[in-house]
């Protein structure tokens, strides 16, 4: 079997079995496999569909190889899969901050921008912090910590590259959010696609929400918004999934324009970053990129059990946002990283 049988499988709309996920595996770690390979593995997986048991048996076969630290896992991750290219500020970068600037343990999995303007490690290399350097005396400190798969990156590096060419999500994109390199108890995780959120609610075997914005006909955000109809699948290690959804109005809100989220480029994208974290804002834009992240703040303080609801959680975030302090937390954050 090569990977030339597994692109035929998958052109016939066959699932994958555990063999061939394992030559997948082997294959990319090999670096036996050509540009126009990748570029035909990602369009046809995606257009046959991916399935809970392919991603899971990859992301499996990632994390015991590359050994994951299981030291911390009272801990939360705030990532998702990407790929919604609508160029929205870095809203989970930010949560995971005012997240842990409320004591609660983030250790976010990070990536750069692959169908983005900017990814989190993008951002944190603007203040001049390296993830490649961030140690676990800086999270014992600041309980921030920020985390790339280098087993991921070693192996699949080539298919996000791919992927960044086509300007299209693939299962790269999928992988990310279930190979963190320390295994955590808890996830907040954002999907570009209901249906991805669909197949990584069978996958994750831990308390997580699985979450995602309904901007448009068939636009969804990787993150929780008041621009839309939300999505949310709550998962509970012992009680199975719950689906359900939250809308603006619920809040005593009205849409907001998804164009008050978006950034033309790693310069504003910054000046949000600090205004956010500062808790002030000059216009309806900022207002709107304060909301977004207290929401999504909200989400992971209902999950690790420090809210009642997504809503109560909001508002905490929303008025702890407002008091200014996050920017002196994250400011400690840098300086433990230099």
């Amino acid at each position: 079997m090569t990977i030339n049988n597994i692109l035929e499988n998958l052109k016939a709309k066959n699932n994958l079995n555990n063999n061939d996920i394992e030559i997948i595996y082997e294959t990319f770690k090999k670096k036996s496999v050509s540009e126009e390979e990748t570029k035909n593995l990602v369009l046809l997986w995606r257009e046959k569909g991916e399935t809970a048991f392919e991603i899971s048996t990859l992301a499996n076969l990632i994390n015991s190889n590359q050994r994951q630290n299981t030291k911390y896992t009272d801990a939360i991750d705030i990532c998702g899969t990407g790929g919604d290219k609508l160029n929205t500020f870095n809203i989970s970068t930010l949560s995971a901050i005012v997240t842990s600037s409320l004591g609660i343990k983030v250790i976010k999995h990070s990536g750069r921008s692959n169908t983005s303007i900017s990814g989190s490690v993008d951002i944190l290399n603007e203040f001049g912090v390296n993830v490649d350097l961030i140690n676990e005396l800086c999270f014992q400190k600041t309980n921030l910590m920020f985390v790339s798969s280098g087993h991921l990156k070693e192996v699949f590096g080539d298919v996000k590259s791919v992927c960044k060419k086509l300007g299209a999500a693939g299962f790269v994109n999928l992988l990310g959010p279930l190979t963190n390199p320390y295994k955590t108890s808890f996830h907040l995780l954002g999907v570009s696609d209901i249906k991805w959120g669909n197949l990584l609610s069978e996958t994750l075997k831990k308390d997580a929400l699985i979450v995602c914005s309904n901007i448009s006909e068939n636009i969804y955000l990787d993150e929780l918004s008041f621009c839309g109809t939300n999505h949310l699948w709550q998962i509970e290690a012992d009680k199975g999934i719950i689906q359900k959804t939250i809308n603006p109005e619920e809040f005593g809100l009205s849409l907001t324009d998804i164009e008050h989220l978006k950034i033309k480029d790693k310069k504003e994208n910054k000046l949000i970053f600090e205004f956010v974290l500062k808790g002030k804002f000059n216009s309806l834009k900022e207002k709107e990129c304060i909301k977004a992240t207290a929401l999504n703040t909200g989400a992971a303080l209902f999950l690790a059990k420090k809210a009642p609801s997504v809503k109560k959680g909001y508002e905490t975030a929303l008025k702890h946002i407002q008091s200014g302090t996050c920017w002196e937390h994250f400011q400690n954050f840098i300086n433990f990283n230099k």
